[in-house]
């Protein structure tokens, strides 16, 4: 018998809990370099997604992409 979607969900749910605990204990200082860190990351992968999505377009074009969907993404925010 394998691992039902509950127990799946159970285990989600308490990675989520060990996580807020996690950052609960960081100084501001270390939940800022974090949020800075998780960003670059995010960055990293919606580059590498634009460059498979467009592989003949250049490295420029490729950034200029990202530039217009972290701008997009914060206007709909507002």
């Amino acid at each position: 018998m394998g691992i039902t979607s509950e127990q799946i969900r159970a285990e989600a749910r308490a990675c989520d809990w060990r996580k807020i605990e996690q950052a609960r204990r960081m100084s501001p200082e270390e939940r800022f370099l974090a949020g800075a860190e998780l960003f670059e990351d995010a960055c990293q992968v919606t580059l590498a997604g634009i460059r498979h999505q467009y592989p003949h377009w250049s490295e420029e074009q490729h950034r200029a992409e990202l530039s217009a969907r972290i701008h997009e993404e914060a206007g709909r925010r507002k």
